[in-house]
């Protein structure tokens, strides 16, 4: 087999690692902070060192309880490492998506076989959601990782007949997973919060009462002294945070960051039962169309491990789908084992399965091969030919994708390596389309012009990149006449920005008769001498559409 073959000539863990940097370096240094998070998660690691505080963060000089402080602590490595950068920000996600691909292969080669660790591995490092949030400056992927590493630790200690031996070594690999298993829960607890031990606590439900129903070896989990252990660690910087903001901390960090988003969806999102039902064709992408093979694999091999992958799998889904806030990544702590069933399911002879796969995979590269052609032939304005390379560098990755699980599943390494082009050329391509019309960016630049004491005011254009890429302070406000007036006398600003219109920018593939843009309230010019004024057109990729914005900047 292909992947066995690779195996022999160097550790697996050096091919799984090759595979990982590939689908994730790639643009990530150029590529600008894209959504909402990514640009306050940056900032407000910024903002802490240059406070040289390590226990509360800021955004734009006011508190952030959105998450507990593990990803502001890894991404000030990160900017040690690589400077204030996008790349900075993002390299905590990238090692953090690294150790969980290799220790679900890791787990897969001892549970079941080589060949199924590998491309248990190879599959989650492919699949689009990993393609995207395995590179953002958030804190789902170190939590993920954190999480992977308890539900690996909590199936040695429990599953593991070799540890119920009364030997030195047995009592030597219990009391490291132990540690695993507790520093886990604890750093996962740090990094997004109470999600990290829900995950476990409903798979060992799961596990005991529905999938395995036999008893379990409870007392080397030593829960009272794991417990207290993880407490502490979660205690040494939860403690001083909550004196620091006057117990702020919980009550917003959990009280309407968890509990909040949990009855009611967040900005208004609307609640469906089904919503990740119906998001899978795109997180799980391309290897949904494989996906029968990890039932039928499950049901061939059932052993205690296997239920134990079923039950990680599902509990995301079952935590999430009665939350009303819901977003396609939340489910991502169940990916692991998901990945690794559907390598159960590949290791099986062929199958019908299988080959309806096979070729809804071709039919997938077909229709990117397609879209990529029509993206690059057909006409649009030419002062979107940037866009153009952004988005025809998308659609190349995504295709390289589809052909890279192609190839893993027929075993065919010559195509696996010339797929793996896709998101090596295609990812870079992406990048620079987006840098080149990122209006954040552009918005920023002209704020560099400004007096360093002067903050900024933004109308209906309240992104959190700007406080990032402009290193100033901006007050946000609507299209309101007197709203932005009294802000103006207030804040005394240097430049303000407001949004003119705005377009879905897919619609540039339609005919300029049908394309309709969004047009907002007017803003009137500011009053007085020393203002100056610039039209800007770009991307936001916080709302997903191409705005046009008028600037007015002083440089006084």
């Amino acid at each position: 087999m292909m992947l066995q073959r690779l195996a022999s000539r160097l550790p697996a863990w050096v091919w799984l690692t090759l595979l990982v940097l590939a689908v994730l370096l790639p643009g990530t240094a150029t590529l600008p902070l894209l959504d909402r998070d990514e640009p306050r998660f940056a900032t407000a690691t910024r903002e802490m060192q240059e406070r040289a505080d390590w226990f509360v963060p800021t955004f734009n000089g006011d508190y952030r309880f959105d998450k507990p402080i593990l990803i502001y602590w890894l991404m000030r490595g990160g900017y040690a490492l690589a400077g204030v950068t996008e790349l900075g920000a993002r390299l905590p996600s990238i090692a953090a998506a690294l150790a969980l691909v290799l220790l679900t292969a890791a787990a897969g080669r001892r549970w079941f076989s080589l060949r199924t660790g590998l491309v248990g591995g190879a599959a989650l490092a492919t699949c689009l959601q990993f393609f995207i949030h395995g590179r953002l400056a958030l804190a789902d992927m170190v939590m993920v990782a954190c999480v992977a590493l308890a539900q690996v630790a909590l199936a040695r200690l429990l599953l593991d007949p070799a540890l119920a031996a009364p030997s030195t070594e047995a009592a030597k690999t219990a009391r490291r997973w132990w540690w695993a298993l507790w520093l886990g829960l604890a750093l996962g607890f740090l990094a997004k919060g109470p999600i990290a031990w829900a995950v476990p606590a409903l798979s060992l439900i799961l596990l005991r009462w529905v999938f395995w129903r036999k008893p379990l070896p409870w007392s080397r989990l030593r829960v009272l002294p794991g417990l207290g252990l993880a407490l502490v660690l979660v205690a040494a910087w939860g403690v001083p945070a909550l004196i620091l903001t006057h117990g702020d901390f919980f009550r917003v960090g959990i009280g309407k960051h968890v509990v909040d988003r949990g009855l009611d969806g967040f900005n208004a999102r609307a609640y469906s039962v089904f919503f990740y039902l119906k998001t899978a064709p795109l997180s799980l992408f391309p290897w949904l169309v494989l996906l029968p093979l990890a039932w039928l694999g499950a049901r061939r091999n059932w052993s205690a491990n296997v239920a134990w992958l079923a039950c990680w799998a599902l509990a995301p889904y079952l935590i999430f789908t009665p939350y009303a806030t819901q977003l396609p990544h939340y489910v991502l702590p169940g990916y692991p084992a998901l990945f690794l069933l559907l390598a159960l399911g590949l290791e099986l002879p062929a199958n019908r399965w299988r080959s309806a796969g096979l070729g809804l995979l071709a039919v997938l590269g077909l229709a990117a091969i397609a879209a990529l052609a029509y993206v690059i032939f057909t006409a649009i304005p030419p002062e979107l030919a940037s866009f153009r390379l952004g988005l025809a560098g998308a659609l190349l990755a995504v295709a390289g994708l589809v052909f890279f699980a192609f190839a893993l599943v027929q075993d065919r390494p010559a195509l696996a390596a010339l797929a793996l082009a896709g998101p090596v050329i295609g990812a870079p391509l992406t990048a620079q389309g987006l840098r080149a019309n990122h209006l954040s960016s552009q918005i920023s630049a002209i704020a560099e012009t400004t007096p360093a004491g002067r903050s900024c005011l933004g109308v209906r254009y309240n992104e959190p990149s700007l406080v990032f890429y402009s290193h100033r302070h901006w007050d946000f406000v609507g299209a309101d006449a007197a709203e932005v007036t009294a802000a103006i006398t207030r804040t005394k600003p240097g430049l303000i920005v407001a949004v003119r219109r705005e377009i879905d920018p897919l619609k540039f593939w339609q005919s300029a008769e049908t394309r309709r843009w969004r047009d907002s309230p007017p803003v009137a010019a500011p009053s007085g001498p020393g203002w100056e004024a610039v039209e800007l057109s770009g991307f936001n990729p916080g709302r997903t559409r191409w705005q046009e914005v008028t600037v007015w900047f002083r440089r006084d």
